[in-house]
C-alpha cells in the first residue's frame, strides 16, 4: 500500500499540471516544431506557475501578412491585451537549426505573453484592500480664470510728441490701427498731424503744420490673463512739413513744403481697463535718415536733425 501510494502521488502531481497546461493550436503555415513549442513554454511557465490558474488557457498561433498573431484566451475575447503580433525568423529547410530556433522564438513569445496577463489581467483579481481612513475635507477653490482671448486687431487715438536734437519741436496726434499676427508679431499703420514749434526773431517768424505717416512692426508679449502688455518695434515715420515764414515789414508770407523720414526703436506698454478698453504708453528714440535743415537770414534754426525723441499715450479699442 505504502508503494502505491508513493507512486500515486506524483501521478496526481502530474495529472494537475496538465489540467494547467495552455492548449496549443498552432496552424501549420507557422512551420514549427508543435511539441517542441509546447515543452518550451510549459518549461517556461513552469517556475512563474499560479495557484490560482484554474480557468483553461488556450494559444492559438496563424499567419497574417507577414507577421505570426498569437492569440490567448480567456484574455483575447476581453479585449486587445490578449492579442501580440510577432515577425518570427525565415525557415530554411536545408538547415534544421533554423526551424529550432523559430519555434523557440514562437515559445518564449507564448510564455512572456500569458505571464505578462496573468500579472497585469489576472482572472481571479484579488479583493481590493480595505479602503484608507476618511480624510479631512478637502478645500475646493474656484478654477483659475481662463485666458482672455487673443484680439487681433486695435483701432486707437495717440497724442504725440517729438524733439529733434537739431531743435524742432513738434506735438499732435495720430489714429492707428493695429494687427497682430499670432500670438507675438505686431503690425501698425499710423497718419497724424503736427504743429510745428515756431522760431521767432526781430526779423521774421517761422511756424509750421506737418502731416505724418508711420509703419511700424515688432515682438509682442501679453501676461496670461491678457492685462499687461509689452511691446518693442521699429517704426519707420515719414513727415511733409509746411513751413511758413513771415518777415517783418512784409505783407506776402513766404511758404516750403519739406520732407523728412526718421526711424525709431520704440518700446510700448499696454494696460486692459476694460474687456475691449486698452491704455497705451511709448517712447521712442531714432534717427533721421532724411532730415531738415531750416536757416533764417543764413543763420540755421530749429532743425529735423540729430537725435529724435519721442513719447505718446493713447487709448485703443480691441476687437
Amino acid at each position: 500500500m505504502l508503494a502505491f501510494a508513493l507512486f500515486a502521488l506524483p501521478g496526481e502531481q502530474t495529472t494537475g499540471d496538465a489540467r494547467q497546461k495552455p492548449v496549443l493550436d498552432i496552424d501549420p503555415c507557422v512551420e514549427v516544431d508543435d511539441p517542441s513549442v509546447e515543452n518550451l513554454v510549459e518549461l517556461e511557465l513552469r517556475d512563474a506557475r499560479r495557484g490560482d490558474r484554474e480557468v483553461p488557457i488556450s494559444v492559438g498561433v496563424r499567419c497574417l501578412e507577414g507577421v505570426q498573431e498569437i492569440r490567448v484566451e480567456p484574455w483575447a475575447s476581453k479585449g486587445g491585451d490578449g492579442i501580440r503580433t510577432i515577425a518570427l525568423p525565415a525557415v530554411d529547410d536545408a538547415d534544421p537549426a533554423a526551424r529550432e530556433a523559430r519555434s523557440r522564438e514562437l515559445a518564449l513569445a507564448i510564455a512572456e505573453l500569458i505571464r505578462r496577463l496573468e500579472i497585469t489581467r489576472p482572472l481571479h483579481p484579488k479583493a481590493p484592500p480595505p479602503p484608507p481612513p476618511a480624510s479631512p475635507p478637502a478645500v475646493i477653490s474656484p478654477p483659475p480664470a481662463a485666458e482672455e482671448p487673443l484680439r487681433r486687431w486695435q483701432l486707437a487715438g495717440w497724442s504725440a510728441f517729438e524733439a529733434f536734437t537739431g531743435g524742432q519741436r513738434m506735438a499732435g496726434g495720430d489714429i492707428a490701427v493695429t494687427a497682430a499676427i499670432g500670438r507675438w508679431i505686431l503690425n501698425e499703420i499710423r497718419v497724424g498731424g503736427r504743429l510745428v514749434g515756431a522760431d521767432t526773431s526781430s526779423a521774421a517768424r517761422l511756424t509750421g503744420r506737418a502731416g505724418t505717416a508711420a509703419v511700424a512692426a515688432g515682438a509682442n508679449v501679453w501676461s496670461k490673463r491678457r492685462a499687461v502688455g509689452f511691446a518693442l518695434l521699429l517704426r519707420a515715420q515719414g513727415y511733409a512739413v509746411d513751413y511758413r515764414a513771415e518777415s517783418a515789414g512784409e505783407g506776402n508770407p513766404r511758404t516750403a513744403r519739406l520732407g523728412a523720414l526718421t526711424v525709431a526703436v520704440e518700446p510700448r506698454l499696454v494696460v486692459a481697463v476694460a474687456r475691449r478698453i486698452l491704455l497705451v504708453a511709448a517712447a521712442g528714440v531714432g534717427v533721421p535718415l532724411h532730415g531738415i535743415v531750416v536757416r533764417t537770414q543764413g543763420t540755421e534754426t530749429d532743425s529735423l536733425t540729430g537725435v529724435a525723441i519721442s513719447a505718446g499715450l493713447g487709448a485703443a479699442l480691441a476687437f
